[in-house]
């Protein structure tokens, strides 16, 4: 299976290609045309029990784009605006999270420097304390294959 696979020293969080397969080649295609005025990407896992929702906000520098551009990232992805000088386009992915080593992950699959990811815990787990139990789970390693 191929898709993309992000972990940390507990936990890792798998999103297969196969899942939702128009929503890869959506985003695979606007890579190919908008990597270079890409600025930079905000990632955000949702998690509800062991179901994962990845959001992939895609931050676009618009000094980098056309009229024709800016039109076609508005109008085909939907792109909001972030501020004065950004877009942004906003991906999902879903998978499920489970527990894992941190030498899960070979050595060729991981990224130089680790992705800041934030992770939204939306499940109802109630402590000793009585609040919601949240894990950081930071640094994160990312693949795609």
């Amino acid at each position: 299976e191929s898709g993309i696979v992000a972990s940390s020293a507990k936990y890792s969080y798998r999103f297969v290609r196969d899942g939702v397969p128009q929503e890869y080649q959506r985003y695979k295609t606007f890579y190919e045309r908008f990597h270079q005025q890409a600025s930079g990407v905000r990632v955000n896992f949702v998690v509800v029990q062991h179901e994962v929702t990845a959001e992939y906000l895609v931050v676009m520098d618009q000094r980098k784009l056309d009229a024709g551009q800016h039109s076609e990232l508005v109008n085909q992805y939907h792109a909001v605006q972030i501020d004065n000088d950004r877009l942004g386009v906003l991906f999902k992915a879903t998978g499920f999270w489970t527990a894992s080593d941190a030498s899960d992950l070979a050595a060729a699959y991981q990224l130089a420097h680790p992705v800041v990811v934030s992770i939204n815990d939306k499940t109802k787990t109630i402590s000793s304390l009585g609040a919601v139990a949240l894990a950081p789970l930071f640094p994160f390693y990312m693949m795609y294959g």
